[in-house]
């Protein structure tokens, strides 16, 4: 039987918890239960305390390792990998020695802990929770209230991003450094079949992945007593005051109850939570003098949450993005609560419309509206909807869900250790000083077949045994870098380099060993020739290893020190 588990996630309680945290602070707690030894690695954010510090306490009777995190850490280019976050992840991983490292949202953290568990043999799981291993923004959506469909169009909401230092970089290479990533994870679990669905549509392999819903306490939720309130139907939102939540279409349907005279009269809104639109939501609340209508309730502790399904009728769930298994209306649902959900995502599997609840078209103000007052109008087909809702999640408890995970542990021909993807090779790019130009050679490659045959990443982004799978060196500023001209010559790799730079150029000629461009149409060029013909791309390459192994050359002399 395995003993010790390291669960990773990118906070964890008891600060900024969502759903995800919350999520992997009852699967650790369970595990110590069941008897395996948990731990826990975590970012916190601390911009008072000393960067990547690693903090160790003891919370709910786990060890957690924090590893401390600035307010930079979370932009875009930054976020997704991290070398002093991995650096740190070795160290708990060297203390605590686990035999299984169960991961949950890491985008935050580092992708590189992935690769650094694959290193140390481990055999790891991850859960997912939304749509970050494919989609930077999270939530799939587009412009407005616009659902992607075509996860390979990162490009047309952020063509580019710049990294924390200064590089200009193509959306789509830190998606195929994540997927480079994913493809080390031994086992994926997907609480919905929906979001596991995506994931396979993004590129996961199917047979890596097990839908095993989150669960939840029934026994913590079913003894909640509601406060009756026989004149009014009160309606709770719980969650993100954002955009994607579909704050803005609650808002909305809200005047339209107001302007019909129902608002008040025939039903009341709770409004629980904090975020970007709790300033639009007060106001709403003070121009129309409706205290009494609807109740701001602020962020309210998760231990404390009992108070707030207390006093709901019916769970609102507005969202316009595609939610995989909301927590909220698990809840809800084994509270005997009935849910009013948008018809997307994850919803679909838990509200079943008529039975459970009711569904709404997402983003659809009149018919969430209409939907609220047909449900104040009818409370004994509330009472029933509630039984049902209750009725199917009975049985989907913490410990049914914890039971499930330890399968996926004990399975090893389910879980053995990932061998990377060989499907996708790497174009490696050399540079410090990008150009935009950079980035949209890699744009035009994506546009068509022949780019998307590899994966591009930075040099500084791989570790030692990604070498095996590089077919190319592409020096993307003037002078590249010295370490990954001697690993390219030794690994036998292909070299792209810039005409510019005429000590490479001089290299390439006299070893046969690459190509060189004049400008970002000529590297385009250049690139499409070598990605088509791969047997000139390994002549190459093989020419660049003879090279090293006979010493013609000592870069670092030969190249007259223009290479860092």
């Amino acid at each position: 039987m395995l003993k010790r588990i390291l669960v990773c996630t990118n906070f964890y309680p008891p600060f900024f918890i969502g759903g995800a945290e919350i999520i992997a602070h009852h699967q650790a707690r369970l595990l110590q239960k069941s008897g395996y030894k948990v731990a826990v690695f975590c970012g916190k954010h601390d911009d008072s305390l000393r960067h990547y510090s690693l903090t160790r306490e003891t919370y709910d009777g786990l060890d957690v390792f924090r590893v401390i995190l600035h307010t930079q850490n979370y932009q875009i280019g930054n976020n997704f990998r991290n070398s002093e976050v991995d650096d740190a992840f070795d160290a708990v991983v060297e203390e605590f020695r686990p035999e299984i490292i169960h991961f949950h949202n890491i985008v935050n953290l580092s992708l590189g802990i992935v690769a650094r568990a694959h290193r140390h043999r481990i055999r790891t799981v991850l859960t997912l929770h939304d749509h970050w291993g494919f989609c930077f923004k999270n939530t799939l959506l587009k412009q407005q209230e616009q659902v992607c469909n075509d996860y390979s169009k990162c490009g047309e909401c952020l063509p580019e991003l710049i990294d924390s230092r200064g590089r200009h970089l193509h959306i789509r290479m830190r998606q195929d450094y994540i997927a480079w990533q994913l493809a080390k994870v031994d086992h994926f679990v997907s609480p919905s079949s929906y979001l596991a669905a995506t994931y396979v549509k993004a590129g996961l392999p199917a047979h890596k992945i097990s839908v095993i819903s989150n669960g939840i306490s029934v026994d913590r939720f079913s003894h909640i007593v509601k406060i009756l309130s026989p004149s009014v139907m009160r309606f709770t939102f719980i969650g993100h005051l954002g955009f994607h939540k579909g704050v803005h279409i609650l808002i909305a349907a809200m005047k339209l109850l107001l302007k019909r005279g129902y608002l008040g009269k025939v039903c009341t809104v709770n409004i629980v939570g904090a975020g970007a639109m709790a300033d639009e939501l007060a106001t709403f609340v003070k121009t129309n003098q409706l205290d009494a209508a609807v109740k701001l309730w602020g962020k309210v502790e998760h231990s404390q949450i009992e108070k707030v399904y207390q006093n709901t009728d019916v769970l609102v769930t507005p969202s316009i993005w595609p939610e995989n298994e909301p927590v909220t209306i698990l809840e809800a649902m084994a509270a005997g609560i009935p849910v009013l959900a948008s018809a997307l995502g994850g919803n679909l599997e838990l509200v079943t419309d008529g039975v459970t609840g009711c569904l709404f078209e997402p983003g659809n103000a009149q018919m969430l509206a209409d939907k609220m007052v047909e449900m104040a109008f009818n409370r004994d087909r509330i009472k029933s909807m509630g039984h049902q809702a209750y009725k199917k999640v009975a049985n989907n408890t913490l410990k049914q869900y914890v039971r499930h995970i330890i399968e996926v542990y004990e399975d090893k021909e389910q879980t053995p250790i990932t061998k990377y993807d060989e499907r996708k090779h790497i174009i490696l790019c050399s540079g410090e000083h990008l150009s935009p130009e950079f980035a949209f050679v890699i744009d035009q490659l994506y546009k068509n077949d022949t780019g998307k045959r590899y994966r591009f990443m930075m040099s500084d982004w791989i570790e030692p045994e990604d070498w095996q799978y590089v077919d190319l060196v592409w020096i993307v500023d003037n002078n590249g870098k010295e370490r990954d001209l001697h690993e390219s010559m030794k690994w036998g790799r292909s070299l792209l380099v810039p005409q510019r730079n005429q000590k490479l150029v001089e290299l390439c000629r006299r070893g046969q060993c690459g190509l060189f461009y004049a400008d970002e149409i000529e590297a385009e060029v250049c690139l499409q020739y070598l990605i088509a013909r791969p047997s000139v791309l390994a002549a190459l390459g093989q020419n660049a290893k003879s090279v090293s192994e006979k010493g013609i050359t000592n870069l670092s002399i030969a190249l007259g020190g223009l290479v860092r």
